[in-house]
């Protein structure tokens, strides 16, 4: 059997002709037509196209040694290149970095000539004319497309790239690495841009076999354990060129090394030990998630997923809890808001109901991230019952099955709600608006009218023209479509993007907009780690969990049940433009407390905490609103409704009563009037009326009513300035610029609070005390103490600089977290042993 379609010089280039029985004669049909088989077989009904058509069917002994050579050519690499990081690691990674960006192309056009030289040949190869040219596929473009992610341009930059690669293809066997290997190949498999011979045979993916032809059986099939030969030798032809081409590479590197010497390893040795790698220039260890390629293989690790949701659970409930404690807080999070140029053309109701809605978003988004942190710690339950029985190549116990399999489910969900989050944000975002015709229609309601201004903007032009925008539109695929770029290489597009482009095109994509692609990145982190583990779980489908007694009764899936049972939406638009009247109006309209503590300063600070009560009030009336009873009980709803109801705390009441009492105390010494001493603290909830002549104020338009202005000193309460934290009160020594740091963190004195950090200078003195820092996606960077507890900041954008609102947010952040109080603090001395004491100060 060979190819049927010929090219007619007749036709265009491109289009191929073939007689019928010809094409009937070269049908190939798999063993299996189910969605996990199609993985590894092309369909009958794809096959009538010329790239899915197959090239040849092979024997049975012709698939042998074809998957047999590949086998052994990894292996052999493998060894020879451990037998080399094992005597010149040091003297390899010495020569590599000496070697100027000019030097290293040299040397890796001359050993590995298939190497691609830019990278993202993915996304540029499937607008190129030449993917139609089916009959004259050359060996190089073939080996370019099995590692998409492999090029010069990556290897010449950053040195730290080649000995992450080295490291862990050395110490990972292929076997770990298949899934995500297989899983690059995925858009070229889908578009037919390889040539790929027939066999009906499999190969074993995993365990001690890895490699061997077998039967295709149903059961390993359907669990990946097994994959359909035509996948499968473009797997094992991809990590044999991988790894042929590092032992070129370090041959090369270490040409003329002297064998006889003793070894020398020291230098790689901390290198490897180290939680990560680093890009030249950056602070923070790479993202597994958008560098796995040089990060260890995704093997399935549950108490990550949970440490994932519970780090974005933590962030998005603690800036919930920020927006009604801190006006200053919520002054700055509305100014950024209002930037959207939805806000420019809508009219007062239409801006209130817009922003009333985009916080109840975001609330629901913090729901969800509880729900995730939920499933997956009953996944991580059912695995402890049952982990002895989980193997490689045996079928998963069926409750771990199911678990694993709603968590998917719920995963798959997630991308898809918050990819919806990022459609809905991208057209008013000022950086993108100009892509976008926004116009109002002239209804009772002021509704406005969206419109693209270019149908189409997946194409060549858009990615050369606007490759931010780009990115942006091609985010916005749904997961399970195989044609579609990944979401992880599209990520690591956009990070390699803006660390290159412009201030003025970073400045586009504002913060609002890099939080929201955080949370995208979060959520499709952990579904590829699901994804990828073996033995693959069974898909399930909404309908068969809901219904299910082991499934239906945790939170996500009483979402779904309500769902399905109440599809239309139960949020009153006229509740969200009241509620966001008031805040607009009352609250963000209004001057700030500014100047001198008086009685005009305590009255604006009164005034601006009762609208910030007012609309959370509403607030949580409009989220109550939407649960229904059931499928969620009355006991569900209050404790969804927590995360809202921070001025109904015990904690908020007596914080505001102590910060009224402190600004009396303040007022008082700079002898006020006496009426002042008239005010009562009996009422905790800050609504305390003044009587004071009713004088009119000019607002100025320098500063702009919104605009955060830090008054000398923190006067926000603060939930745990009197709390006794359960963390370790120990001293924290730190350098002295680290102190400084901190002291910003926690201010005391009036030119404290007002100050800025640099982020890198933040990272350095976040880690000086015992943290490491590594990028988690989008803005978002996690950091984790030695006892493993994490939390995530994001990174400030366009600006890297952490303005004085946030600074003391974050130090509130870690109070709560870490125990963290400005005292805990002394300066670290170094003694002749190396290691910091602290000093008395």
């Amino acid at each position: 059997m060979s190819r049927p379609f010929v090219w007619d010089p007749e036709q265009p280039p491109g289009v191929f002709v073939a007689t019928k029985d010809a094409l009937d004669d070269s049908i190939r049909a798999p063993p299996c037509s189910c969605t996990d088989c199609q993985t590894g077989f092309y369909m009958v009904e794809e096959q009538y196209c010329p790239e899915f058509s197959y090239r040849s069917r092979l024997s049975d002994t012709d698939a042998g040694r074809i998957v047999q050579s590949y086998t052994q050519q990894i292996n052999e690499s493998r060894e020879h290149l451990a037998g080399r990081l094992k005597s010149h690691a040091d003297l390899l990674m010495s020569r590599w970095r000496k070697r100027s960006q000019e030097k290293r192309q040299a040397l890796l056009a001359e050993v590995a000539p298939d190497l691609e030289t830019s990278p993202w040949i993915n996304l540029r190869f499937g607008y190129m004319f030449e993917r139609k040219l089916v009959a004259s596929r050359s060996q190089k473009r073939r080996h370019q497309l099995l590692a998409p992610w492999l090029n010069v341009e990556i290897l010449k930059t950053n040195p730290a790239v080649l000995y992450a690669l080295l490291h862990y293809r050395v110490t990972y066997p292929p076997q770990d690495w298949a899934a995500f290997d297989s899983r690059q190949l995925t858009l070229g498999w889908a578009c037919g841009w390889f040539d790929v011979d027939f066999s009906d045979k499999c190969v074993v993916m995993n365990g001690p076999r890895y490699g061997s032809l077998v039967n295709w059986e149903a059961a390993p099939a359907h669990r990946a354990d097994i994959l359909g030969f035509p996948r499968a030798r473009l797997v094992l032809e991809a990590q044999a060129f991988i790894m042929t081409t590092l032992r070129a590479i370090v041959d090369k590197i270490l040409d003329g090394a002297d064998d006889s010497l003793p070894a020398r390893t020291q230098k790689w040795l901390e290198l490897t030990a180290n939680a990560g790698f680093k890009r030249t220039g950056e602070v923070e260890f790479w993202s597994p998630y958008t560098n796995q390629a040089f990060s260890a293989p995704p093997l399935l690790d549950i108490d990550y997923l949970i440490s994932l949701a519970k780090t974005r659970l933590d962030a998005t409930g603690d800036h919930l809890w920020h927006l009604q404690w801190d006006p200053a807080y919520m002054r700055r999070h509305i100014k950024m808001q209002l930037q959207k140029t939805i806000y420019k053309l809508a009219d007062e109701n239409g801006a209130a109901r817009h922003f009333a809605h985009e916080t109840y978003v975001e609330i629901f988004g913090h729901h969800w991230w509880r729900w995730v942190e939920i499933e997956c710690r009953h996944v991580a339950d059912v695995h402890r019952r049952f982990r002895d029985n989980i193997h490689a190549g045996n079928p998963l116990p069926a409750k771990y099955d199911q678990a694993i399999g709603a968590l998917e489910l719920i995963l798959v969900n997630q991308v898809l709600f918050r990819s919806n989050m990022l459609h809905q944000s991208v057209p008013f975002s000022p950086g993108f608006s100009h892509h976008w015709k926004l116009s109002r229609i002239e209804t009772s309601n002021g509704h406005l009218k969206l419109e693209r201004k270019i149908p189409n903007n997946n194409t060549e032009e858009e990615l050369e023209a606007d490759p931010l925008h780009w990115c942006m539109q091609q985010l916005l695929g749904k997961p399970d479509t195989q044609t579609h770029f990944d979401h992880a290489m599209l990520f690591a597009f956009l990070h390699d993007h803006l660390s290159q482009c412009s201030f003025k095109e970073r400045a586009r994509l504002d913060e609002v907009l890099y939080k929201k692609l955080s949370d995208l990145s979060t959520s499709h982190e952990m579904l590829v780690a699901v994804r990828l583990s073996r033995p693959q779980n069974k898909s399930r489908t909404i309908d068969e969990v809901i219904v299910s007694d082991a499934d239906r009764d945790r939170g996500a899936w009483k979402a779904m049940r309500q769902r399905e049972d109440h599809p239309s939406p139960r949020i009153s638009q006229n509740d969200l433009e009241i509620c966001g009247k008031g805040i607009l109006e009352n609250f963000y309209a209004k001057p700030p407390p500014s100047g001198q503590k008086n009685a005009e300063w305590m009255r604006r600070s009164k005034a601006a905490r009762a609208a910030l009560e007012t609309f959370w009030d509403s607030m949580r009336e409009i989220v109550r609103g939407s649960f229904v009873e059931p499928p969620f009980t009355k006991k569900d709803i209050d404790g969804l409704l927590e995360v809202i109801s921070a001025n109904k705390t015990p904690e908020y009441l007596d914080a505001v009563r102590s910060e009224e009492e402190k600004l009396l105390a303040e007022i008082e010494g700079n002898t006020v009037e006496p009426m002042l001493r008239q005010l009562s603290l009996a009422d905790s909830s800050s609504k305390v009326r003044i009587k004071s002549k009713n004088t009119r104020e000019k607002i100025k338009s320098r500063p702009e009513p919104g605009s955060v202005q830090p008054s000398a000193v923190d006067d926000t309460p603060d939930p745990t300035a009197d709390a006794e934290p359960d963390k370790e009160s120990s001293p924290i020594p730190a350098t002295e610029r680290s102190l400084q740091i901190f002291s910003y963190m926690f201010p005391r004195a009036a030119e404290e609070s007002t100050k800025t950090v640099g982020w890198d200078e933040f990272v350095h003195a976040i880690c000086d005390v015992g943290f490491t820092a590594r990028n988690n996606g989008g803005s978002a960077v996690l950091f984790e103490n030695v006892d493993g507890g994490k939390i995530v900041f994001h990174k400030p954008h366009p600006v890297t600089k952490i303005d004085s609102v946030m600074l003391k947010a974050m130090g509130k952040r870690m109070t709560k977290w870490f125990g963290w109080t400005r005292d805990r603090f002394v300066l670290a001395s170094r003694s002749v042993d190396g290691l910091d004491h602290a000093v008395n100060t």
